[in-house]
């Protein structure tokens, strides 16, 4: 009789560490995110993972291009990385006031990350141009585009407010060029075109709308959302196709899993019933594998390759939060943090156990805090809105992105004569931008006088000069 009590306790006793081992214990119930604006908190599991990533950029601030532990076989998505973790920034302001203002310097950090030689130089590297912005390259500068809009809508700063007009007209200019030929929208490499990537184009645009009320949403993006419909859905599941090539005036009927996903998510604000009947019908009757009550996954391609994917199950995240679906979520989640192995990290915070956690754990977290595109566009930020259109006058794609990477294994980088000639380090202001405290302080003339203005001790225009650096 005893042995068999001990069997049976040893036999629970396996069960329970089974379970543990296996089943979503300890993770926060899915509606928790899902929680009215007013009563949403942060998880304790999204606390651990801002504490990664801010602990990460905070890191990278001030070491230049050194971007120390992203796996470099993967740069290419590194702007991805940088983009999708931006965007959760919005909601975090929105769930955590308390820490606005170092959602904003992280954000900041973000978008100086983002201009990195290291993360846009594959365009101009494979020789798709020397410009690697005023044409083509929707895949990075859209998302560029779309982090000044949001950084400047959610912080009222204007630092990049003629970086982001720049931009703004010559995309604006990109598409008006298309409209008069056989296509609408930007390219990505050339004749490659992709309906994800224009996406974040378009909401770029729209949040330049709101910001200084002019009407590309109207126009330009209407434009692109009807040749989006029209030629790159599928009939049968109302799914977009993976891609068109204008060359040949070809679309391939692919049908990609995180393509979809990213899509819908991000269209959502301008077509929000067919967006939402696309997801419940199109995508998750098509894309989703489920594992029993607990876990499910994405699909990499409906026709192609229906196994399950990574990176289409990070934007399936990002699409249950948008349709507000706390059900798919919540099995998304649960396969990602649990069999992710979401858990302390030795320098702080949470991460995953995958080698690439870097690149996950903010686009992750972004997913997780995101409160809805209808919120976020329509809160009440607190500031006013610009009352001009900055002058663009004469402004490059050099005034925007600096063309030289500055890393620490390279050697010591001096001070650029001229920030006219040459931009600074990523990170650093001098010749750009003045601080409101510097715009507001009028003792400068006073204190520098003409014998010292050449001098270090005599205001920010002396680091233009060649004798700073003596």
């Amino acid at each position: 009789m005893a042995v068999k009590l001990i069997l049976v306790a040893a036999l629970f006793l396996l069960l329970g560490l089974m379970g543990r081992l296996i089943l979503p214990i300890g993770l926060p119930h899915a509606d928790a995110y899902f929680a009215d604006i007013e009563t949403r908190q942060m998880q304790e599991d999204e606390i651990g993972q801002m504490t990664r990533v801010r602990k990460t950029y905070d890191r990278m601030a001030n070491t230049g291009d050194d971007f120390t532990g992203w796996n470099t076989d993967m740069q290419d998505f590194w702007k991805y990385t940088i983009a999708f973790s931006s965007y959760g920034l919005p909601s975090a302001m929105i769930i955590d006031p308390d820490n606005r203002d170092e959602y904003r310097l992280l954000f900041d950090t973000m978008i100086w990350k983002m201009k990195s030689r290291k993360v846009w130089g594959d365009f101009t590297d494979r020789g798709f141009g020397s410009d690697p912005i005023s044409t083509q390259n929707i895949m990075y500068k859209g998302h560029l585009n779309l982090m000044y809009g949001l950084y400047q809508l959610t912080t009222g700063d204007t630092r990049y407010a003629r970086e982001y007009s720049w931009l703004t007209q010559k995309l604006a200019d990109e598409l008006r060029l298309h409209h008069n030929g056989q296509y609408e929208g930007v390219t990505c490499e050339p004749n490659a075109w992709y309906v994800e990537c224009n996406a974040i184009g378009m909401m770029s645009l729209h949040i330049y709308d709101r910001l200084y009320g002019t009407d590309y949403t109207g126009t330009e993006v209407q434009w692109t959302l009807d040749f989006i419909m029209d030629r790159m859905r599928d009939e049968e599941t109302g799914l977009f196709y993976r891609s068109y090539h204008p060359q040949q005036d070809v679309v391939v009927r692919d049908i990609s899993g995180y393509a979809n996903a990213w899509t819908m998510a991000f269209l959502n604000p301008f077509l929000p019933d067919s967006m939402a009947q696309t997801y419940k019908a199109g995508f998750k009757d098509n894309m989703v594998i489920h594992y029993g009550p607990t876990y499910a996954t994405i699909k990499g391609d409906l026709r192609s390759d229906p196994a399950r994917n990574q990176v289409a199950h990070l934007f399936g995240l990002w699409a249950a939060k948008e349709f507000d679906d706390p059900a798919l979520f919540g099995k998304l989640r649960n396969s990602i943090d649990k069999m992710g192995g979401l858990g302390p990290a030795p320098e702080g915070g949470v991460a995953y156990k995958d080698a690439n956690s870097v690149l996950m754990n903010g686009v992750v977290l972004a997913a997780k805090l995101h409160v809805g595109w209808d919120v976020i566009l329509n809160h009440d930020w607190g500031h006013d809105r610009p009352t001009e259109i900055p002058d663009t006058m004469g402004m490059t794609w050099q005034d925007l992105l600096p063309n030289q990477i500055y890393s620490s294994k390279d050697g010591p980088r001096p001070l650029p004569q001229s920030s006219l000639s040459e931009r600074p380090c990523p990170n650093c202001f001098w010749g750009d931008y003045e601080s409101v405290l510097m715009k507001s302080d009028n003792k400068t003339e006073d204190i520098c006088e003409a014998s010292t203005a050449d001098t270090k001790t005599c205001g920010l225009a002396t680091l233009d000069s060649l004798n700073f650096r003596d």
